[in-house]
């Protein structure tokens, strides 16, 4: 069956009765990777107690800092944390590609894989062309189609169709934006394509996560999880 997740930034956001999440720092009381024993112990017992399961942490810290990244994977394996997404900020500029290689190879040592989520913003710095160039087994992409929109590429045809890194997707975030004016909108309202993205992804036996978060000021995250399960029963 299909894997969905949502992106909270605290205990109290809404869920949706989802169980897998994706958090940030803002998450917890302590910085994931300065966190102690007894406070990382409280931490697994409440996600056990509750049935969750954290998918998708999200990092910032400076892929310079190995030292951080050591404590930081080594406290997301206690937390069985899946996979752990590098923000491009925190990737040097240019690319420091000999760190990142470094940081990759820790998180395959805790068998948690390393993903990353290209930015129209941030898209000279690191694409997908970038991405294959650090791409191992250990490796992996959170693909967002309005991030194309944004750059007026089409997200499916001329992007996720015919990219190499499609078996690479952990997670497909659902949001839909309109090419000319770039205002969010509701799903299949606007040209992010996601409904192709997701049929291309399960034609591929894809096990990765369908991914919900605010990606407008006046879309409901709970009227978008809506629409894309309506437009999943109707593939």
């Amino acid at each position: 069956m299909y894997n969905f997740s949502i992106k909270v930034n605290d205990k109290n956001d809404e869920r949706l009765g989802f169980k897998n999440i994706e958090v940030n720092d803002s998450y917890f009381k302590t910085p994931l990777y300065k966190m102690g024993a007894n406070e990382l112990e409280d931490e697994r017992d409440a996600l056990i107690e509750s049935f969750t399961k954290i998918v998708i942490f999200e990092s910032v810290i400076p892929v310079c800092d190995y030292e951080a990244y050591k404590a930081l994977y080594s406290n997301a394996h206690i937390l069985k944390i899946e996979n752990i997404k590098v923000d491009v900020s925190a990737l040097g500029a240019p690319v420091d590609f000999e760190a990142l290689k470094k940081i990759i190879a820790l998180g395959e040592a805790y068998s948690i894989k390393t993903v990353f989520e290209v930015t129209a913003e941030r898209f000279e710095e690191f694409n997908y062309d970038t991405y294959m160039q650090i791409r191992t087994g250990a490796t992996g992409v959170i693909y967002n189609p309005i991030e194309f929109v944004k750059l007026h590429k089409n997200p499916f045809l001329s992007s996720l169709y015919k990219a190499k890194y499609k078996d690479d997707v952990v997670a497909l975030r659902i949001c839909d934006m309109l090419y000319d004016t770039l205002i969010p909108t509701h799903i299949e309202k606007g040209h992010s394509e996601v409904k192709e993205c997701a049929s291309c992804l399960l034609a591929r036996s894809y096990k990765g996560y369908f991914s919900f978060y605010k990606y407008g000021d006046d879309i409901d995250v709970k009227d978008a999880a809506k629409e894309f399960a309506f437009a999943l029963q109707n593939m």
